[in-house]
C-alpha cells in the first residue's frame, strides 16, 4: 500500500496542532502547568519530534497494510506523552478514553481513503449500525447505564464476538458516538445470550457477582452509490 501523501501528512500535522490543548486537558485536567504556561509551548520541541513520530508511525501502518485501530492510538499517547512527557497520568478514565477516541476518529478520516482497495465493493454494500445498551445491575436494580452506536461489518460478525468470545476485553468496532468502551469486558461470563435478525440479548457477570445486561438492535445505513 502506499505512503501518506505530503497533503495528507500536512493534514495530520494540523490535527495534532489543533489538539494538544485538548490532549494535554484530558491527560491532566488543565492545557498549562502550574506557571500558567500552555503545555504546547512548555514542550514545543519535543511535540514537533513527537508529531513526525506519529506521521512515521502511520506510514508504518499503511506500508504494511495492517489495519490503524484505536490501540494504535492509545499505545502512543501513552509512550510518547504519559511516559515521554508527563511522567504519569491516569489511563484508566474516561477522559482518556475520550483522548484516544478523538485522535483515532480524526486521524482514520484522512488515512480511510488509502484502505478502499481492502473493500472494493463497499459503496455496493450496506454498513450495518448497532445500537449498543449497557444496563449496569446489582441485587435486580440498575444502576447505570449507558448506550452507543457501533459501525460493523455484518450482523453475523457482530454475533461472533458473543459466541465465540474468549475472555479478552472485544473493542474491533468503530462508535460514532462519543461513547467510547467495549463491546464485551474482559473476564465475564456470557450468560442468556439470545439473538434474531435484528436483537441480541445476553448478560454478562463480573467476578464480583454484578451483572451488565446487553441489549443491541441491528440498524441499516446504506452508502451512496
Amino acid at each position: 500500500m502506499e505512503k501518506l501523501k505530503q497533503e495528507d501528512k500536512e493534514k495530520l500535522s494540523r490535527i495534532l496542532t489543533n489538539n494538544w490543548d485538548s490532549v494535554f486537558r484530558w491527560l491532566t485536567g488543565s492545557s498549562i502547568d502550574e506557571y500558567d504556561v500552555p503545555y504546547r509551548e512548555v514542550y514545543k520541541w519535543e511535540l514537533k519530534d513527537i508529531t513526525k513520530d506519529y506521521l512515521d508511525m502511520v506510514d508504518t501502518y499503511l506500508e504494511n497494510n495492517a489495519f490503524y485501530d484505536r490501540q494504535t492510538v492509545r499505545n502512543w499517547l501513552v509512550r510518547e506523552i504519559v511516559d515521554g512527557l508527563l511522567g504519569y497520568t491516569d489511563c484508566r478514565n474516561f477522559s482518556f478514553f475520550s483522548c484516544v477516541n478523538n485522535l483515532y476518529n480524526e486521524t482514520f478520516q484522512v488515512i480511510k481513503p488509502y484502505f478502499t482497495d481492502l473493500y472494493p465493493n463497499k459503496k455496493k454494500c450496506e454498513s450495518i449500525k448497532v445500537i449498543e445498551t449497557n444496563l449496569s445491575m446489582k441485587d435486580d436494580k440498575v444502576f447505570d447505564h449507558q448506550s452507543r452506536v457501533v459501525e460493523v461489518d455484518s450482523w453475523e460478525d457482530y454475533i461472533k464476538i458473543f459466541t465465540e468470545y474468549d475472555g479478552r476485553a472485544v473493542d474491533v468496532f468503530k462508535s460514532i458516538t462519543e461513547m467510547v468502551g467495549n463491546s464485551i469486558p474482559k473476564d465475564v461470563e456470557i450468560l442468556n445470550l439470545k439473538y434474531d435478525d435484528y436483537h441480541l440479548t445476553c448478560d454478562s457477570k463480573h467476578k464480583d457477582g454484578w451483572i451488565e445486561k446487553k441489549l443491541s438492535y441491528k440498524s441499516k445505513f446504506r452508502y451512496p452509490v
